[in-house]
């Protein structure tokens, strides 16, 4: 059973902003240190800060004999079960660290070639070098150190969709990048049964690791050798009738099998060969929905959700009804550009509001345009859902505005039903941009159906121009 159904969501993967995890067996996606270290928005920063804090600690305490340091700052790696990721068979193991413990993993890195020489700085590359090290492993391992977001995450995220937690929950210790330690401490967390779970945003997750020890030396340092031996002319060339010299691979991998301090060797003497590698899977973006359901058809959930709309009434009565279709719609239509949606407070004085924050992890199109924005600068999107039954005003302009600030950005989204005179309200928000650099786009049902029916059509871009556009009005 997924994790949707079990709390009674009713909503899908596309609609939801972390893994919609089966709760009888694991997921098979990973937890990817690089596919976070390598983003800048504000989760993965911090996901990253804890990571890069934590190796560099291991390292520290190797290269300078601190035996004992070393082995306080591995002894809190667990079999994370409480995620469901991974790829145990039947009931979910957490099988990754279960069979590879701290004190083995220790001993894997000062018998690294990598460490010793240095090569090893990143996390990430310790699937490279490192023996013992596998994407179960590795994920686990990551999903230790930044149990403490994840945890804040969760709540976040049972915030939001309003699914009860459980006051008291054991999880393991949460690393602090600030002290350099483990804290232990209970936490409150959705519980199935007596296992509490810890949801895992889909933004960070992989069905292979972006770092993979095989390929990297199937499709790279193999190629490199290869063309390296026709350039010194070595035995393993071979001249075909045409004249033309070639090395097989199979005569490079019996000279230079996978060893990974090998591979470590030979990073050392050819740097570039990883950089590049490396900015090769940088480029490579997050799981779609097609990813986690090969059945998924994104133009007839498109349509669904169109008629799922004009099912909901404007009014106070189907308020809570239209804010989660929107949680939903919105995830459908902006990930993996907008991420972490986060419930700010809500209040309800015979109006029923939401307020949500989201994440602006975009790295192109419109919300990456507004991240870079020097007016705009969101770094957060803002966004309020009204099911009002009549015109929004100049005091639902002034809410949203009030989120903005230097630390947060400029820019905010004011979803609602319908307007008598949608134009007025438009220029009132241009107003709003010139007087007070504060930029708020209003979408209401027409805008909403019409991006919906660009994905449904086929014309998902489309959506980037109509924000666009509308920006551009702000700003004429």
């Amino acid at each position: 059973m997924k994790i949707a159904n079990h709390f009674r969501l009713a909503k899908t993967q596309a609609e939801l902003d972390f893994v919609n995890i089966d709760v009888r067996h694991d997921t098979p996606v990973f937890v990817d240190p690089y596919a976070i270290e390598i983003r800048n928005d504000e989760w993965s920063a911090l996901c990253g800060d804890h990571l890069r804090s934590f190796f560099s600690s291991v390292l520290e305490a190797l290269r300078t004999n601190h035996e004992s340091r070393a082995l306080q700052l591995v002894s809190h790696l667990q079999e994370p079960r409480e995620t469901f990721l991974g790829v145990s068979k039947g009931k979910p193991q957490g099988r990754g660290l279960g069979a590879f413990q701290g004190n083995q993993l220790l001993d894997a890195l000062a018998r690294s070639r990598a460490v010793e020489t240095g090569v090893l700085s990143d996390i990430a590359e310790a699937e490279l070098f490192v023996e013992g090290i596998g994407p179960d492993k590795m994920s686990d391992l990551t999903t230790n150190i930044i149990r403490g977001p994840l945890i804040d995450y969760t709540v976040a995220q049972c915030n939001l969709h309003n699914i009860p937690v459980h006051a008291g929950c054991s999880v393991g210790a949460v690393w602090d990048p600030a002290r350099e330690t483990w804290r232990q401490q209970y936490h409150s967390l959705p519980k199935i049964g007596n296992q509490p779970i810890i949801l895992v945003p889909k933004y960070s997750v992989r069905q292979r690791l972006s770092i993979d020890g095989q390929e990297f030396y199937n499709h790279h340092m193999v190629e490199f050798l290869q063309a390296e031996h026709i350039s010194v002319n070595s035995s393993l060339v071979h001249v075909l009738r045409s004249g033309e010299r070639v090395v097989y691979k199979k005569d490079v991998k019996q000279q230079h099998p996978f060893i990974k301090n090998d591979l470590a060797d030979f990073v050392r003497k050819n740097p570039t060969v990883l950089a590049q590698y490396k900015r090769l899977k940088g480029a490579s973006g997050t799981m779609t929905i097609r990813d986690f359901d090969e059945s998924f058809d994104e133009n007839a959930f498109a349509e669904a959700l169109l008629e799922s709309l004009r099912g909901v009434r404007p009014g106070n009565d189907d308020a809570g009804r239209y804010h989660s279709l929107m949680i939903g719609v919105l995830e459908f239509l902006f990930f993996p550009s907008l991420i972490y949606p986060f419930k700010e407070h809500e209040i309800n004085e015979g109006r029923k509001r939401i307020d949500i924050k989201y994440t602006n992890a975009a790295r192109s199109g419109f919300f990456f345009r507004m991240l870079q924005s020097p007016q705009a600068r969101a770094i957060s999107v803002f966004v309020e859902c009204k099911n009002y039954s009549k015109d929004l005003a100049n005091p639902e302009l002034d809410q949203l505005s009030g989120r903005f600030g230097l630390t947060r950005g400029f820019f905010g989204l004011l979803c609602c039903r319908s307007f008598s005179d949608k134009r007025l309200f438009e220029a009132r928000c241009r107003d709003t941009a010139k007087d007070q650099h504060h930029f708020i786009i209003v979408l209401d049902d027409d805008d909403i159906a019409g991006m919906l029916t660009a994905i449904s059509t086929g014309r998902r871009r489309n959506i980037d121009v109509v924000l666009q556009r509308k920006f551009d009005y702000l700003c004429s």
